[in-house]
């Protein structure tokens, strides 16, 4: 037997991705998405909300499934991104203190 490889399938014109299906995709960005989200926000209970908006964007994005892994970490971050720059916006808008970075 020679080297075997997973191939997975590829995707026909017209085929819908299923919920297990997605879910095993977003689950390969989760830790991602709350890594960049966490950096920037420096706060957990932020990071995990901010993270679950990431995935829900991404869940219902069916051009995210059709790209390449490359460009889906890059939709990842642009949207962790986005929701770490909103939730920082609604943080600033509260008049929440801004972590202390040891400054």
């Amino acid at each position: 037997m020679t080297g075997a490889a997973v191939i997975k399938e590829k995707e026909q014109p017209g085929m819908r991705w299923t919920f297990g299906a997605k879910t095993e995709v977003l689950k390969r960005y989760e830790g991602y998405a709350y890594q960049v989200v966490f950096y920037l926000l420096q706060r957990e209970e932020d990071a995990l909300a901010a993270a679950q908006e990431v995935l829900l964007e991404l869940y219902g994005c069916d051009e995210f499934y059709r790209a390449a892994p490359e460009e889906q970490q890059k939709r990842v971050k642009a949207a962790a991104m986005r929701h770490a720059l909103k939730a920082l916006g609604r943080r600033t808008a509260a008049g929440a203190k801004e972590p202390d970075r040891g400054e």
